[in-house]
């Protein structure tokens, strides 16, 4: 028990804050979405798995700030839909240099859960929980101008809510926040993020373009 207790002590204190927003996110927005309702989250989750599953691909990148620097995050997924949850397999990576000169460089894979608190025709909203691993290829300039490398297993783990609104039939809007927490100690990489873009209602696409192409003919 003292030994766990110090070595939370020994987490930086931005670590800190992004453990809490993590937990806050994670646990806090589930409950809140609960309130009143008979439903069992498990027994969502287990039905949704009796639909047919249908792949589903897309970007997944997202900004964060990182040794004061605000970055972006390139990822890529791919996985499996049931409707209301969904699971993927996901690629992130990211380079950059920070105001003292010191470089930085991560990529990993992560699996993705994700759950779908609600949706009508306008709204959407979802959450995602991520287990990554992957590299972080560290190069730190010392005061005496010589440079320090480092390569770092990072286990990142992530959650987020991400809402999406629906301005005409086949185009969106999609925002979303979530946090990042590195367990890999001097890492570097935990940190809050946010997420804004494009949505395109690709169904929609396809069923107007297969109209158009039936009345052609």
């Amino acid at each position: 028990m003292m030994e766990s207790w110090m070595r939370l002590k020994r987490i930086k204190t931005k670590d800190r804050k992004s453990l809490w927003v993590f937990l806050t996110i994670m646990f806090c927005f589930p409950i809140a979405r609960s309130q009143n309702t008979s439903w069992s989250l498990t027994d969502s989750i287990r039905l949704s798995w009796e639909n047919e599953p249908t792949i589903s691909a897309g970007l997944d990148s997202r900004h964060s700030y990182l040794r004061g620097k605000s970055i972006n995050i390139f990822g890529l997924r791919v996985g499996a839909d049931f409707k209301k949850t969904a699971a993927f397999v996901g690629l992130y990576t990211t380079a950059f240099q920070s105001v003292s000169n010191d470089n930085y460089e991560y990529v990993y894979l992560s699996g993705i859960g994700e759950y779908r608190w609600f949706k009508n025709y306008r709204w959407f909203i979802t959450q995602t929980l991520q287990l990554g691993v992957g590299n972080a290829s560290l190069t730190l300039v010392k005061p005496d101008g010589t440079k320090d490398f480092q390569d770092l297993m990072i286990i990142p783990v992530e959650t987020g809510v991400n809402t999406t609104y629906r301005i005409w039939k086949y185009v969106g809007l999609s925002a979303g926040v979530g946090a990042r927490f590195s367990l890999t100690p001097g890492s570097y990489f935990s940190s809050s993020y946010y997420t804004f873009g494009v949505a395109l209602y690709t169904d929609e696409i396809s069923k107007t373009l297969s109209r158009l192409k039936r009345k052609k003919n």
